[in-house]
């Protein structure tokens, strides 16, 4: 199994690849969710059952229209 930092690299260059796709159709992208939280906070998430571990990777917004992506939810470990 691939370690954590590979699988990451993997995530995250598959988030930008769809925050470009996005900037490239008119939508303005920024991170959210577990990604840029410091690390004691995603440690803690890890190990709680709370619903926050599984919030999007993405927020986009088009004009007023605002949407939350999930970009690696298919994306297997």
């Amino acid at each position: 199994m691939p370690s954590f930092q590979n699988r990451k690299a993997i995530g995250d260059a598959h988030e930008q690849r769809v925050t470009q796709e996005l900037n490239r159709r008119g939508w303005h992208v920024s991170r959210w969710g577990q990604g840029i939280l410091g690390e004691p906070v995603r440690y803690a998430l890890h190990r709680t059952s709370s619903s926050l571990r599984w919030t999007p990777d993405l927020i986009a917004a088009q004009g007023r229209q605002v949407v939350l992506i999930d970009c690696k939810s298919r994306m297997t470990s």
